[in-house]
C-alpha cells in the first residue's frame, strides 16, 4: 500500500549481506521460507490478484513486496496523471497568447498520458519521486531506503513518582489552593530552590534489553498498566513525564540525546487516544501536517498526497467532515483513528511506536492496518514497534519479534513464532482456539492463565519468577548475542546507515533550516502554517464566532442605551468616564474565552512538537497574528455602536484614537490571558488566576478609586497602577475625550444657590473649576481629579504595546520551556469522604506490608476483591428494575452537510428487553455511535424522525 517494492525481501537481503550471523533471523527459518514462498507465488500469479479494494476489503494473507510494488505503481501512475493534467491546465492559462503552440503541446501531453502504461520511464520525471525521497510513501536511495536505523536498548529502566488517590476538588480546596499550594506549585517551576523533592519512586519497567532492526516489527504485549506505553514512549525518546530513565537507547548508533536534539521528528510515538483539533476537517488536518513536513520545493505536491492518504485509508468521503471529539460531532471513532495513523505517517518518521492503534477499528480494518504496517516496514525499511490489546492471529503472524511485559518486568523477548512454545515449555497451557497474542497476555493474568497438568507447582507465576526464568533461558542469551551482532555490524560498516540517515534528513529540510534543527521548515513557515490553521479553526467553529458577534452587538446596544444622550455639561463628566471605562474593558473581558482554547489545545501542540511539526512558540505567534483581523472586526462593531450612542465628541481624530486604544487594549488583555494559560497546569488554574488578575486590574485602573487616592492612601497596593496596562489606556481615552472640551456647569453644581443670588458670584463645584467660573475646562478637570494629561497620550500607547510584547515573550518562553501535558493513562478521581480516606489509608498499609512479597501479590489481589464485589452487588440490587421493553421504529437522522443534507440513519428498527445485552455491530463509520446518541436523545443538531 505504501512505498515502492524491492526485488527481494529486504530483511533477508540485509541479513545475507551480514553473512547470516543474526542469532534469530536466518533465511532457512520457517518465517523466511514462508516469505520466499509468498514472494514466488505472488510473482507467478500477480496478474490474477484483485487489488481494487481499500481497507477491510482485501484478501487475507501476509503482505509482501510484490503487492506493495503494484500498489505503489498504481498510485504513482494516478498521481502522475493528475499532476500532469493540472500542470497542463496551468500552462495553458499562463500561455494563452500562444494558443497554437500550447494546443500542440497539449496534444503531445495527452498522448503521453494515454501511453503511461507503455512508457513507464516517463513516471520517473514526475516530482512525486523527489517527494518520495523526502519520506512520504517510502523514501528511496536507489533500490533501498535512504533513512533506515535500528533501535538498540540496553539495561533500560524507567521510574516514575508513585501517585496516591486523587479526590474531587471542592470550593474550599480551590480557595485555599489559589493563595497556597497551587500558587506555590506554579512558582516552583521558575524558582528551583522551591521545588520539593520527588516522592517515592516506582519502577515502571525494569532492566530491558533488546534490538529492533530496520525493516522489523516488534509486538509489545502486556495487560493495561504493565508498562507497554512506558516502554514505547521511552523508545520514542518521549521521557518528560518520567522521574528517572536509566540505561542506553541508540538509533542506528545515534545516541538518544543527539536524536532528541537534532532528529526528534524521526522517532515518533502514536498515542492511544486520538487527540486532534475538533473543528478542523480531515483534509485540513492532513494539509497542515504536510505543510510543516515538506520543504518549499515540493510544496505543490501536498494536495495530491493529502488526497492520496485519504484514499488509502478509505476516508475520502469524510474529506470535508470535522474530525470532532467527545463534544463536537465529527467523523466516527474508527475514522478518527485512521486520521491519527495517517497524520503520523505524514511525519516522515523512521522509527514509529504505535500504542494500541487498532482501538476503535473493526477486525477487518485492524488486520488491514497491520498488513499495511508490514508493507510500510518492509518496503521503507522502517522500524516499527506496536502495542495491541486485541491482536488477532492474522495480526500476530505479521510480527517479527514479540516482547511480553508483566508489571514492568520483561518475561520474554524473542522471535514471534517461538514465544508460544516457550511458555508452553514453562508449564502454561494454551486453550484451543485462543490466539497466540491472547495466550501470551493471559500468562501475566493470575485469573486467566492455565497450567498444564502436573506443572502447577513448578511453573513460575509471579513477575519476578517469570523474569528469572527468561533470564535463565536460551532466548535471553540469544537476545544478548543479537545485540552484539547488530552493534558489531554498525562498527564494521562505520555507521554507514546513520550517515546516510543524517544526509537524507538534511536533504529533506528547507535551505533556511540549520543542520542541528529537528524541524523541516523554517520558523516563518511554521508561523504561516499555524496562522492558516488558526483561521481554519475559527471558521470551523462558526457557532462560537456568531455567538460572540451577537454578544458584542447586544451589549453595545444595551450599555449604549444606558449612556444614551449624556449631557455635555458637568452632569455628564463622571458618567462619560464610565462609558469610556466600559469601552476599554468589555472586549478584554469577552476574550476570557481564549483561555479554554489555549489550554484545551495543549495536548495537540505537545504531540505535534514531538513530531517536529513546529515549535510551540510558532503557535503563540500565530494566535496573535490571527487576533489582529478578528479583534479588528469585533472592535469595529462595538466602537461604532458605543461611540455614537453615548454621545462622545463627534470628531474624526478623537474617534480613531478611541478606536486605536480599544483595539490595542483588547489585544493586550488577550495576550495577558494567554500568558496565564501558558503558566497554568490546568484550565481551572488559568481561569482562577486570570480572573483574579482581571479584577485587580479593574480596581487599580484609577476610575473607581482615583489615581491620586490610590497612590496616596493605598501605598501597599497602589503600585499596581503602574503595572496595569488598562490604566494607561483609560488615561488615553479620557484625555482624548476631555482635553479640548469646555463643560458648562450644571445648575445643580452652582453654588451658592437660592433666590436673588447674582450669577456673577456663583461658582462651579466640579473639581478643576476656576473661582467664580460657570464652566469647567476638560483638561483642568482631568489634571485636578485624576492628574491625567493629554501629553501622555502616545506615551501611554507605547506602554500598552510594550506590555503586549512582554506578555507575548513570557508566553513564548513558557511554551518552549514548560510542558503541562501529563504522561501515562488516566486516573480515577474519588469523592472526598471519610470512607474514602479510610480506604486509602488501608490500601497504603497493605502496600507497605506486601512491598517485599511479590509472590503473594496475586493472592492478595484476588482475596482483597471480595469486599469490592459485595459493595458492587449491593449497588446493583439498589437499582430499580424495569419491566418495559425499549423499542424504536424507522429511526432517521439527517444533518446539514456542505450546503445540503446527509442522512446518517435510514429507517433503523429494533428493540431491547430488560435483562438482555444487545451487541451493536458494524464496520467503522457505519453509524453505531450515531444510533446510540440518537436513541439517548443526545443529538444537538439535525433532524430526527422516528
Amino acid at each position: 500500500m505504501w512505498g515502492s517494492g524491492l526485488p527481494d525481501d529486504p530483511r533477508i537481503a540485509r541479513l545475507e549481506s551480514q553473512g547470516g550471523q543474526n542469532a534469530w533471523h536466518n533465511p532457512s527459518e520457517p518465517r523466511a521460507e514462508r516469505l520466499h514462498k509468498d514472494h514466488d507465488s505472488q510473482s507467478s500469479s500477480s496478474d490474477d490478484v484483485d487489488r481494487s479494494g481499500t481497507w477491510g476489503e482485501r484478501d487475507a494473507g501476509i503482505p509482501n513486496e510484490v503487492m506493495a510494488m503494484e500498489d505503489y505503481r498504481a498510485l504513482r501512475r494516478e498521481l502522475t496523471n493528475r499532476s500532469r493534467t493540472s500542470a497542463h491546465q496551468s500552462l495553458g492559462r499562463r500561455q494563452s497568447s500562444r494558443r497554437q503552440s500550447t494546443t500542440t503541446d497539449a496534444a503531445d501531453e495527452e498522448s503521453q498520458i494515454g501511453n503511461t502504461e507503455a512508457q513507464p520511464k516517463d513516471e520517473d520525471d514526475f516530482e512525486l519521486s523527489d517527494f518520495m525521497r523526502e519520506g512520504h510513501l517510502g523514501q528511496r536511495k536507489g533500490d533501498k531506503s535512504a533513512k533506515k536505523v535500528g533501535v538498540v536498548y540496553k539495561n533500560l529502566t524507567v521510574k516514575g513518582v508513585a501517585a496516591g488517590a486523587t479526590f474531587v476538588r471542592t470550593l474550599p480546596d480551590a480557595i485555599m489552593g489559589t493563595f497556597g499550594p497551587d500558587l506555590y506549585h506554579i512558582l516552583s517551576r521558575f524558582i528551583p530552590f522551591l521545588r520539593a523533592k520527588n516522592g517515592e519512586l516506582k519502577t515502571l519497567i525494569n532492566d530491558f534489553s533488546g534490538v529492533v532492526r530496520d525493516g522489523e516489527m516488534m509486538l509489545v504485549l502486556g495487560r493495561p498498566g504493565s508498562g507497554c506505553t512506558t516502554f514505547l514512549k521511552t523508545i520514542a525518546n518521549d521521557r518528560e513525564s518520567y522521574a528517572q530513565v536509566d540505561g542506553d537507547v541508540s538509533y542506528g548508533g545515534i545516541p538518544a540525546d543527539k536524536q532528541r536534539k537534532m532528529y526528534r521528528g524521526e522517532v515518533n510515538y502514536n498515542m492511544e487516544d486520538d487527540v486532534h483539533f475538533a473543528t478542523l476537517n480531515v483534509w485540513q488536518t492532513f494539509m497542515f501536517a504536510l505543510l510543516t513536513k515538506t520543504k518549499k520545493k515540493a510544496k505543490g505536491d501536498i494536495p495530491l498526497i493529502a488526497d492520496a492518504l485519504m484514499k488509502m485509508f478509505g476516508i475520502s468521503h469524510t474529506k470535508m467532515t470535522l474530525v470532532g471529539d467527545e463534544y463536537t460531532r465529527g467523523v466516527s471513532g474508527g475514522e478518527r483513528k485512521r486520521v491519527s495513523i495517517a497524520e503520523t505517517l505524514a511525519s516522515k518518521s523512521t522509527v514509529v511506536c504505535w500504542d494500541n492503534s487498532t482501538r476503535g477499528l473493526d477486525a477487518s480494518t485492524a488486520l488491514d492496518y497491520a498488513k499495511s504496517l508490514r508493507i510500510m516496514t518492509d518496503v521503507s525499511n522502517r522500524t516499527t514497534l506496536v502495542t495491541l490489546y486485541q491482536a488477532g492471529q492474522g495480526i500476530y503472524d505479521l510480527m517479527d519479534k514479540v516482547l511480553v511485559i508483566d508489571q514492568g518486568r520483561c518475561i520474554f523477548t524473542g522471535p514471534a513464532e517461538a514465544a508460544k512454545q516457550y511458555f508452553i515449555d514453562l508449564g502454561f497451557e494454551c486453550p484451543e482456539r485462543q490466539t497466540t497474542a491472547d495466550f501470551l497476555t493471559a500468562v501475566t493474568d493470575p485469573v486467566e492463565r492455565k497450567f498444564r497438568p502436573g506443572c502447577e507447582a513448578s511453573t513460575p507465576k509471579t513477575p519476578v519468577e517469570l523474569e528469572r526464568a527468561f533470564r535463565e533461558s536460551s532466548f535471553y542469551t540469544r537476545n544478548q548475542q543479537d545485540i552484539e551482532v547488530y552493534e558489531q555490524h554498525l562498527q564494521q560498516t562505520n555507521h554507514e546507515d546513520a550517515k546516510e540517515f543524517e544526509e537524507a534528513v538534511q536533504a529533506g529540510k528547507s535551505k533556511t533550516v540549520t543542520k542541528k534543527s529537528p524541524y523541516t521548515v523554517s520558523f516563518i513557515r511554521q508561523v504561516l502554517a499555524c496562522t492558516q490553521r488558526e483561521f481554519w479553526l475559527l471558521w470551523g467553529d462558526t457557532s462560537t464566532l456568531w455567538t460572540k458577534v451577537f454578544i458584542i452587538i447586544s451589549n453595545g446596544l444595551i450599555v449604549g442605551s444606558l449612556f444614551y444622550g449624556q449631557p455635555l455639561n458637568t452632569d455628564g463628566a463622571f458618567s462619560r468616564g464610565g462609558s469610556l471605562f466600559f469601552s476599554i474593558l468589555f472586549l478584554g473581558w469577552l476574550q476570557l474565552t481564549e483561555l479554554m482554547k489555549a489550554v484545551s489545545g495543549r495536548a495537540v501542540v505537545a504531540r505535534q512538537k514531538e513530531y517536529a511539526f513546529y515549535r510551540p512558540s510558532a503557535v503563540s505567534v500565530a494566535r496573535v497574528i490571527a487576533d489582529f483581523p478578528v479583534i479588528l472586526v469585533q472592535v469595529c462593531l462595538f466602537t461604532i455602536i458605543m461611540y455614537f450612542m453615548t454621545n462622545l465628541d463627534v470628531d474624526a481624530g478623537k474617534f480613531w484614537i478611541y478606536f486605536l486604544f480599544v483595539y490595542t487594549n483588547t489585544i493586550c488583555i488577550t495576550a495577558l490571558y494567554r500568558m496565564f494559560a501558558s503558566l497554568s497546569p490546568t484550565i481551572d488554574d488559568a481561569v482562577r488566576f486570570s480572573g483574579i488578575a482581571l479584577n485587580l486590574l479593574i480596581i487599580y485602573t484609577g476610575y473607581v478609586i482615583p489615581k491620586t487616592q490610590l497612590l496616596n492612601d493605598y501605598i501597599w497596593f497602589g503600585w499596581i497602577y503602574y503595572i496595569n496596562p488598562i490604566s494607561y489606556s483609560f488615561e488615553a481615552v479620557l484625555t482624548n475625550e476631555f482635553s479640548d472640551r469646555t463643560m458648562a456647569c450644571a445648575p445643580d453644581n452652582l453654588v451658592p444657590q437660592g433666590p436673588g443670588i447674582d450669577p456673577a458670584f456663583q461658582g462651579c463645584t466640579l473639581t478643576g473649576a476656576a473661582v467664580n467660573a460657570q464652566s469647567v475646562n476638560g483638561a483642568d478637570y482631568l489634571q485636578t481629579q485624576y492628574t491625567y494629561t493629554r501629553a501622555h497620550l502616545w506615551r501611554n500607547f507605547g506602554v500598552v504595546v510594550a506590555y503586549t510584547v512582554l506578555y507575548l515573550l513570557v508566553t513564548i518562553a513558557a511554551t518552549e520551556l514548560f510542558s503541562f501535558v501529563g504522561g501515562g493513562g488516566g486516573a480515577l478521581v474519588f469523592k472526598k469522604s471519610k470512607k474514602a480516606k479510610k480506604q486509602v489509608k488501608q490500601a497504603g498499609a497493605s502496600d507497605e506490608e506486601k512491598a517485599g512479597s511479590d509472590e503473594s501479590s496475586s493472592d492478595t489481589a484476588i482475596g482483597g476483591s471480595t469486599t469490592g464485589e459485595k459493595e458492587e452487588q449491593d449497588a446493583l440490587n439498589s437499582i430499580e428494575k424495569s419491566e418495559s421493553i425499549f423499542t424504536w421504529r424507522d429511526v432517521e437522522y439527517t444533518v446539514p452537510y456542505q450546503g445540503g443534507e446527509r442522512k446518517l440513519l435510514n429507517k433503523v428498527n429494533g428493540y431491547a428487553k430488560p435483562g438482555l445485552m444487545i451487541a451493536l455491530m458494524g464496520a467503522s463509520g457505519a453509524g453505531k455511535t450515531t444510533l446510540l446518541n440518537t436513541l439517548s436523545q443526545r443529538q444537538k443538531m439535525g433532524v430526527v424522525q422516528a
